[in-house]
């Protein structure tokens, strides 16, 4: 099931970026509401990818920490768990801003020019905006008390070792973004470059 997930989520992240590059260059030209539809949409698709990637190194982890010396004496498991929140966070801190805004667009698209098409986008981002902010709302307070128990409690060995743990943390998520960031922008200018769009929006 967790594997079934990251491929469906990789691949709603991959027709994100698709779909706003059709009409990257576009949107450049039209600005207002487009442009900041089209912006959110890449945002949208780095922070699917990113959490993709950042499951699959947390996945890999504790097969490559034994092969760093330097790990070999700290507890992967809390590794994995302070990466876990941090990732959690971030995910969640942009997802639920970035999706009110996708949230009101499908409702005032659908409120314009009511179809079964844009009734079911309406009703399927209403359903994954009230789950992913009580998601978010219910597990953020424990993350953020994890997160600050690491990097705040603990002295002499024990602080060394939580230093530790945050830098390697640190490094995980620098990694899934830098890989959410390329796979999306890869995406996007291969389809901008395929694509011209400009005489969908006039029409």
């Amino acid at each position: 099931m967790f594997i079934l997930m990251l491929v469906v989520n990789f691949a709603i992240s991959w027709f994100n970026a698709h779909s706003v590059g059709k009409y990257w260059s576009e949107s450049k030209e039209i600005g207002g509401s487009v442009r900041v539809s089209v912006v959110v949409g890449y945002i949208m698709s780095i922070i699917g990818f990113t959490m993709v990637y950042g499951c699959l190194l947390l996945l890999a982890f504790p097969y490559v920490a034994p092969l760093i010396p330097a790990l070999s004496d700290i507890d992967t498991t809390q590794i994995m768990q302070l990466t876990s929140d941090l990732l959690f966070l971030l995910v969640g801190t942009a997802i639920v801003p970035l999706g009110i805004f996708i949230w009101f667009q499908s409702a005032v698209t659908f409120w314009k020019r009511k179809s079964l098409t844009n009734g079911a986008v309406f009703g399927w981002n209403t359903f994954a905006q009230v789950r992913n902010t009580i998601t978010y709302a219910r597990n953020a307070p424990s993350a953020v008390g994890r997160i600050a128990e690491t990097l705040f409690g603990g002295k002499g060995k024990k602080k060394k070792g939580n230093e530790v743990l945050i830098l390697v943390a640190i490094f995980i998520i620098i990694l899934a973004i830098l890989g959410g960031y390329f796979t999306s922008s890869a995406i996007l200018k291969k389809a901008d470059r395929e694509f011209d769009a400009l005489e969908g929006f006039q029409s």
